[in-house]
């Protein structure tokens, strides 16, 4: 019986290789003097390189806080005679051995799986974080999945110690780890797609517009044959599939027409064995939305505790449009991804922040570029403990003019921990309104309008809103610890900020505004 690995090394439509690539990243306990899989990837290669084995780390690096374990990489080129033979012992026997024996959990082979190149910028590929350079045409895989994690859920159980384990490997590999945590334990082996190369291009017609793709494919390989190819295009629009198409090619050179397209997928499939040997998704620009800011020499200028603050602004000119690990079976270890990204990643993008105290600039600064970032379009703020200070540290630092602020404090006239709405109605009327180029409301939960609220959240009312949860008041912005994370359900959260916000329309609920 043809095993699956033989499967896809004999078909021509898949690779021409010569060699293999081992990369281990495994574990050591040092007491047991035992090696076991961290993860393992196989890639099958056309290469020069002759038979290599060589650590990576100068040495075995220590896990913080774990004395008897410590973790190694190592990189091998061998011989592909080599791989089958290891693939058998993996199948039959659940072992790993090249030259010493490396200790694995219960694996459970998964049925080959195309992976998607890495230039499809529309869909993420979570598995690509752990693959080697998928890029062009992707690659299949074959892949040992560990469904009992026993080994390293010593990681699994500790977000910090695989989030630095994991950056510290990013070091030696462009691999990332801590994203797709459920495939730690695995071995994989890749398949890279490098019989062909495929090139596309847009089909123009008068008055610039699109009418459909050309795609030219040559082959690397005498076996490879054109005409045993189809071409599937379709558009997916919130998960349903429209306007399919089959079309089988006949020359390397093919053009396809479309009338009109927003979104299409192309895959391009070997008719004799049903392999899909391409995907992605591309999108024929029909207009171009962009905002023109007009740069100024003017200023925001403002006061906090009577120092002058100054914010260079950029007048808005308006939109255009031009044209614990127990055993489980595999779906449920990835169902159940504990981490998505690594923590650097995360802190990077804002999602995900924490501030262990005396950081109180440095959150600051990063609530700011959240609202210059994402903020073309409004800012909200919603903060019970809100105060004029506290606006000024925040909304006034937008450097977009006269777009939409609203904030929301849970102001009540005799809150002692609060300020009251004279002391931030004197606060903002320090600064001349001439010089805000601001458009900013802000009310109060005052009397008996609206209803009493504890959560802070800073919103961006895009047309796919974002929204943040602070984690803490703003006046407490970095002075203790706190996480500052992008919260999912974000139009839920804008629905509920403007419920609020309609129910405070008592005149004694509006503190302030602008103009």
């Amino acid at each position: 019986m043809t095993s699956k690995l033989d499967s896809l090394l004999n078909n021509a439509k898949i690779g021409i290789y010569n060699k293999c690539e081992i990369i281990e990243i495994f574990g050591f306990k040092k007491r047991e003097k035992e090696a076991f899989n961290i993860y393992t990837l196989v890639i099958f290669e056309k290469t020069k390189q002759n038979n290599i084995k060589e650590l990576l780390t100068d040495k075995l690096e220590q896990f913080n806080g774990i004395k008897n374990l410590s973790w190694g990489v190592q990189r091998r080129i061998v011989d592909i005679s080599i791989v089958k033979k290891l693939y058998s012992e993996l199948l039959e026997k659940n072992k790993f051995c090249i030259d010493e024996n490396l200790i694995v959990g219960k694996f459970n082979l998964l049925p080959e799986q195309y992976v998607p190149p890495r230039e499809d910028m529309h869909h993420e590929i979570q598995l690509n974080y752990l693959l080697k350079n998928n890029f062009h045409n992707g690659s299949y895989t074959l892949e040992f999945f560990d469904e009992d994690k026993k080994n390293i859920d010593f990681l699994l159980d500790n977000p910090i110690l695989l989030n630095n384990f994991s950056e510290k490997v990013s070091e030696i590999l462009p691999l990332k780890l801590a994203n797709v945590s459920d495939r730690l334990g695995n071995v994989i082996f890749q398949f890279p797609i490098n019989s062909f190369e495929l090139s596309q291009d847009s089909i123009r017609q008068e008055e610039a517009r699109y009418k459909g793709i050309s795609l030219e494919i040559n082959s690397k390989s005498e076996n490879f044959n054109i005409e045993d190819l189809q071409v599937r295009l379709f558009e997916e629009n919130d998960n349903l599939i429209t306007r399919q198409r089959l079309i089988d090619i006949t020359t390397n050179i093919t053009q396809i027409n479309f009338d009109d397209c927003y979104g299409t997928y192309i895959e391009l499939i070997d008719k004799k064995s049903s392999l899909l040997l391409y995907k992605y998704k591309f999108s024929i620009m029909k207009k171009m939305h962009f905002k023109m800011g007009i740069a100024g020499t003017q200023k925001r200028v403002f006061k906090i505790e009577n120092e002058v603050k100054k914010v260079d602004v950029t007048h808005n000119a308006g939109n255009n449009i031009y044209g614990k690990s127990k055993a489980k079976p595999f779906d449920e270890w990835i169902r159940d991804r504990k981490y998505e990204q690594e923590l650097k990643e995360l802190e990077k993008s804002k999602a995900f922040v924490q501030y262990f105290g005396n950081e109180e600039e440095k959150a600051l600064n990063d609530i700011r570029e959240l609202i210059n970032k994402y903020g073309d379009n409004g800012v909200y703020l919603w903060d019970p403990y809100l105060s004029a200070r506290d606006i000024k540290n925040t909304l006034y630092y937008s450097k977009t003019t006269y777009v939409s602020l609203k904030a929301i404090s849970g102001l009540k006239q005799k809150s002692s921990k609060k300020e009251t709405k004279d002391e931030m109605i004197e606060e903002f009327n320090k600064d001349d309104k001439e010089f805000l180029f601001l458009n900013l409301e802000v009310k109060g939960k005052i009397g008996s309008s609206g209803y009493d609220f504890h959560d802070r959240f800073l919103i961006f009312p895009l047309e796919k809103p974002k929204v943040w949860s602070l984690g803490i008041s703003v006046n407490q912005l970095g002075a203790s610890h706190h996480i500052l994370q992008e919260v999912k359900n974000a139009q839920h959260i804008l629905n509920a900020f403007n419920k609020l916000w309609d129910e405070l329309n008592d005149e004694e609920c509006l503190i302030w505004k602008s103009n």
